[in-house]
């Protein structure tokens, strides 16, 4: 993805998405110009070539679509559309993979090559293979939507690496959010869609895991993942200092980094470390509490137990989490899993 952007926003998203979104649009009779308008963005943005879009001129172009359309099925639809190729490199670098952990580990490391307003992270499980989105602007229609389509890309992804042995797994999403007025159109394979969630979130049973690939060519693989880890060199370039720590932290299970680490894995000092995260009103702390309340809070969701959760996030123990979990919320770890769970 490109890191010079075209539009409004802090965050960007690979103009492939926009031009999939174009190509709806057309077919519903809507013109390139309705769909672009108020985002800043003129229609000759769909003709070029490795660019990227500012969020918000993005989301914008979600919004008029959704005026015009009026169903958030058709999420479904776009995600359908995004098919291995449309994806750039990391589309090719996940079907090379050697199994799906090989490639979900892939999407997790350079998702932000393509789209990098949200974060995608595994959920914690054992009966589940589970991928989390995390949305890093405020949530509401248009988010709600691309969160919508863009796991059932992954779904749809997932189907395609596996050939004919997908329609032995049934997925289940979820999304955060009231369900619409009209009913889901078919799904494959006894797959299913749950609203009113506290996650955006796409699963299947852990077996999916065990399942061989054939498709691999291993002289496709690694041509595909340099040319991802080239476009993730640049991406990281262009990031704030604080997404740049949080993308640090997001890499760590149970014993988190501190700060001289992540200076250290930056290529910084921690005083250079420090100065610059000031220079954005950010601290480490901050950071780092953020990271883990955000992470608590899914993990929690996810009937993960107390005890769980705090080996996950790196405390000593379950009680040293417990209160940090109430200064953040308000509430003990317990009763928020039970609210969840009920």
């Amino acid at each position: 993805m490109n890191t010079e952007k075209l539009g409004r926003g802090k965050h960007a998203i690979s103009s492939d998405y926009l031009i999939s979104l174009s190509e709806q649009a057309f077919e519903r009779g809507m013109s390139a110009g309705d769909l672009l308008d108020g985002s800043g963005l003129s229609p000759r943005v769909l003709l070029l070539q490795d660019v990227s879009i500012g969020h918000e001129s993005f989301l914008q172009a979600v919004t008029n679509f959704q005026a015009l359309d009026g169903n958030i099925w058709s999420a479904l639809e776009g995600g359908r559309r995004m098919t291995l190729s449309k994806h750039g490199y990391l589309g090719y670098a996940a079907q090379h993979s050697r199994n799906l952990p090989e490639a979900a580990e892939k999407l997790y490391r350079y998702v932000s090559t393509r789209i990098d307003f949200l974060n995608v992270m595994p959920g914690d499980r054992s009966d589940r293979a589970k991928v989390i989105i995390q949305p890093k602007v405020a949530d509401s229609p248009a988010m709600r939507y691309v969160c919508l389509s863009l796991m059932v890309c992954l779904e749809t992804l997932c189907r395609q690496i596996l050939g004919r042995d997908a329609a032995r797994f049934a997925s289940h999403i979820t999304v955060i959010g009231p369900a619409p007025d009209t009913p889901a159109p078919p799904l494959p394979s006894g797959s299913s869609i749950q609203f009113d969630s506290q996650m955006y979130s796409v699963s299947w049973p852990a077996s999916i895991l065990d399942t061989p690939l054939s498709s691999r060519d291993e002289d496709v693989a690694i041509l595909a993942e340099a040319r991802c880890e080239n476009d993730l060199r640049r991406s990281v370039s262009s990031q704030s200092i604080a997404s740049r720590v949080v993308a640090q932290l997001q890499r760590n299970v149970g014993e988190f980094p501190n700060i001289d680490d992540i200076a250290a894995r930056l290529n910084m000092s921690t005083a250079t470390l420090q100065r610059r995260l000031k220079s954005e009103d950010r601290s480490f702390q901050q950071l780092k509490d953020e990271f883990r309340e955000n992470r608590a809070r899914q993990l929690l969701a996810d009937a993960a137990s107390v005890e769980q959760v705090a080996e996950q996030l790196g405390y000593s123990d379950a009680s040293n989490f417990a209160k940090a979990f109430k200064s953040w919320t308000g509430t003990t770890p317990s009763q928020f899993r039970q609210q969840q769970l009920d």
